[in-house]
């Protein structure tokens, strides 16, 4: 060899080496990329807002409408029957559930955070219910509906007479978007999933509906926002300003508000098998409402709520609960990654 060259032989054992430090490297920083995307990707799935009873009251709602009447309460926390976990709401609608308006009702309200229902925005919402008992068909009732809020204008709307259930938009003009003839069984779960995407504009609004995980209404358009207001959603039982003498019942559970039609299981209920790729435990207030007769327009919408109480009294706090499997889902991709990472050590030696 000349002076001066500096040219040395690399043993063939630390050029192996350093390849394959070079390839551990590669492989670890994969790992790592896959890691952090699955965490990222399974996190935009998760659910928005619940409202499952499990703190033992109605606390994760809004808005409580009725809950007591003269000391006598028409919202409970039960035990008996649930749809999921330990505790679900029953709810009675007695004849002396007067609302200022003069609407009879006994609800709970959900309102999403105000950009969430804002002009192109869109959102996923479910909720389980029970009757045990059939509804009376002549009065009818609503048992779930959309509304903005100010100027409580209702949008859309699910009455149930009997058995049949109805879904109509309300906004350009009242359109029954669809009617399930003996679509509810007493004694039996059910479950509605909606999809909306907001607009003031009929042409751009949309609604999709499930009735246990079955699609009833698909793409319909409509006017889903009635103003810049937020839109809030109420569930429970709803009848006009009318009298009666039955007591009406409804058990309502597992309430979700999420980010795709997974997140809120439209089809999860006792004895289904929940949608794929949806673990079983985590996929994640009003025109004047009391009418049912989707045919004619509401005369009386324009003070539809003027004895509603104050965000102050009413408001006692939300939910923003993410999945309950998301310590388990973090966990399980952190097994993963290290099962990749001894793979790949073993690979590399």
């Amino acid at each position: 060899m000349r002076e001066g060259n500096t040219c040395k032989m690399v043993p063939e054992n630390a050029a192996l080496e350093e390849k394959r430090a070079m390839r551990r490297h590669v492989v670890l920083g994969l790992v790592s990329v896959l890691a952090v995307t699955a965490i990222a990707e399974r996190a935009s799935a998760q659910v928005v807002w619940r409202g499952d009873f499990e703190t033992g009251d109605t606390s994760q709602f809004s808005f409580r409408l009725n809950e007591m009447v003269e000391g006598r309460r028409y919202i409970t926390v039960q035990s008996e029957t649930v749809v999921e976990g330990t505790r679900a709401a029953r709810i009675e609608l007695h004849d002396d559930a007067v609302w200022p308006n003069g609407l009879k009702r006994v609800e709970l309200s959900h309102e999403p955070q105000a950009a969430r229902t804002a002009e192109g925005a869109e959102t996923y919402f479910a909720w389980s219910f029970y009757f045990p008992e059939t509804l009376s068909s002549d009065p009818a009732q609503t048992i779930g509906y959309w509304e903005s809020g100010s100027s409580f204008r209702q949008m859309m709307a699910f009455d149930l007479a009997g058995t049949t259930l109805t879904f109509t938009t309300r906004q350009p003009s009242n359109v029954e978007q669809w009617r399930g003839e003996g679509a509810i069984t007493p004694g039996e779960w059910h479950r509605i999933a909606m999809h909306v995407r907001w607009s003031k504009d009929a042409a751009i609004g949309r609604v999709s509906v499930w009735l246990d995980g079955e699609p009833v209404v698909t793409d319909a358009p409509a006017r889903t926002l009635n103003d810049d207001n937020p839109h809030f959603v109420q569930i429970g039982l709803l009848r006009g300003a009318i009298s009666f003498s039955d007591v009406p019942v409804i058990v309502i559970d597992d309430v979700v508000e999420g980010n795709s039609l997974d997140d809120v299981r439209p089809g999860d209920l006792p004895g289904e098998m929940p949608d794929a790729g949806v673990m079983p435990s985590d996929a994640g207030t009003e025109v004047d409402a009391g009418r049912t007769d989707a045919s004619e327009p509401d005369a009386s919408t324009s003070d539809a709520d003027a004895g509603r109480m104050s965000r102050e009294d009413e408001i006692v706090g939300g939910s923003c609960a993410v999945g309950r499997n998301a310590r388990g889902d973090a966990l399980g991709l952190a097994a993963v990654a290290a099962w990749l990472l001894m793979f790949a050590r073993r690979r590399a030696r």
